[in-house]
């Protein structure tokens, strides 16, 4: 997408792909997610709802840039699965999603609602090849809604 010309020449906009998978409950995202985009992903994971499957999957492996913006819909996305009485797991993550919520904090980003044993989200990172060298917590899964590690 260009945008109208500015002073310095046509600006361009990084585009946001989200794509919706209702027969296995998934949705990928690639592109910048940020605080304009942001609620592409939130209309994706809301058609999950039309769908019986108890658990949601949400694919951020090819987000090249993330703000606090994409951050909040991703916590959004986990509040609107608990809501439908549904867990949400992370699958295949990229390390600016990874770095913004270890910088804000799994428990703010994904936090505890109901008991242990009802919906909850899960993080599940990269495999390490894909990854530059990491601190060991970003290698363990995070079960949101509870204080363990697996």
């Amino acid at each position: 997408m260009v945008l109208p010309s500015s002073p310095t020449g046509p600006q361009q906009v990084a585009p946001l792909s989200v794509s919706v998978d209702l027969a296995r409950a998934s949705v990928r995202v690639a592109g910048e997610l940020d605080r304009d985009s942001a609620h592409h992903l939130l209309d994706a994971v809301s058609v999950l709802t039309t769908g019986p499957a108890p658990r949601w999957q949400v694919d951020t492996s090819g987000v090249t840039f993330c703000d606090v913006g994409g951050v909040r819909a991703l916590s959004s996305a986990h509040a609107l699965a608990v809501a439908s009485g549904r867990s949400l797991r992370l699958v295949r993550t990229s390390r600016p999603v990874d770095r913004l919520v270890q910088l804000l904090g799994h428990d703010r980003v994904f936090p505890a609602r109901g008991s242990a044993d009802g919906p909850r989200c899960d993080v599940v990172r990269a495999p390490a090849s894909r990854r530059q060298a990491a601190p060991s917590a970003w290698a363990r899964h995070v079960r949101c809604g509870t204080t363990r590690s697996v």
